[in-house]
């Protein structure tokens, strides 16, 4: 009777391993997605942050591709999915991004069959310049 009880411990461990294993793996993955998002996010700010101090514009793009550019989830050139404008008149820059992320360990075709998610952030910013006067027009 003493052997049959020995043996409860490891059944007991087989049972529970494919579950616990699976839930690290989620979280592992929810962290990658998290960490990719707020790394697209960061950057995005940077890059308009930088333009509205009245930098160039190439400022703001090689900004953008030094904070994402270590990301390996993303699918492709990250700057292909990356738009920055200046806009003079409204005295603003604003940033936007809409990068695909692939799931880092596959998890996502056990979950559904390619799971496909896009990291999205913008960012706006004023012009930082002393205008006296409204626009258009300086006294």
């Amino acid at each position: 009777m003493l052997k049959h009880r020995k043996a409860q411990g490891y059944l007991e461990f087989i049972i529970v391993l494919p579950g616990v294993l699976l839930l690290l793996l989620l979280a592992f993955e929810f962290a990658m997605f998290w960490y990719s998002r707020m790394a697209v996010s960061t950057a995005t700010f940077e890059a308009a942050r930088a333009v509205a101090v009245r930098r160039p514009m190439a400022t703001g793009y090689a900004t953008y591709s030094t904070l994402v550019g270590n990301l390996g989830q993303l699918t492709g050139d990250p700057r292909k999915h990356f738009t920055l404008k200046d806009q003079p008149s409204l005295r603003s820059v604003s940033a936007r991004a809409d990068v695909p992320w692939r799931w880092p360990t596959g998890l996502g075709a056990l979950m559904g069959g390619g799971l496909q998610l896009d990291l999205k952030s913008s960012a706006f910013f004023r012009l930082e310049e002393f205008y006296p006067g409204p626009p258009g027009t300086f006294e």
